[in-house]
């Protein structure tokens, strides 16, 4: 089927606005000004976020949380899951250091099979 929405949630309701890596922003003048962090790039090419909801035993015990009556144990909860967990700043570098590891690698990998196949003495012949 089609649908005409700026986001759209499957099997629950409004939970995509707690997920941040999303987008945000609608259709047609609600969608002035959609963009979040990335987003920012694209806003001028509306991508739509969906989420999926599952119904997993665990993705139900995590959920129940939202539902009355709310007890002091669901708000605790409620605060651990809805919680803006920003990531390390040595954690991001991770990426770089696996190029330059790669890189490294590399470089004696092809050192080991140019001695394993005589490479260098082909140059030098010539």
């Amino acid at each position: 089927t089609n649908t005409s929405s700026g986001s759209m949630v499957v099997n629950d309701a409004i939970v995509h606005l707690s997920v941040e890596t999303l987008p945000f922003g609608g259709v047609g003048a609600s969608g002035m000004g959609g963009y979040h962090g990335k987003y920012t790039f694209t806003t001028f090419s509306h991508q739509k976020s969906v989420l999926v909801r599952d119904f997993t035993a665990l993705g139900e015990y995590l959920g129940e949380t939202r539902y009355p009556p709310y007890q002091d144990w669901k708000i605790k909860r409620m605060g651990l899951l809805l919680k803006n967990r920003k990531i390390p700043k040595c954690l991001s570098l991770i990426p770089y250091l696996a190029c330059f590891l790669l890189g490294v690698a590399s470089v004696f990998l092809v050192k080991f099979l140019a001695n394993k196949f005589n490479c260098f003495e082909i140059v030098q012949d010539m």
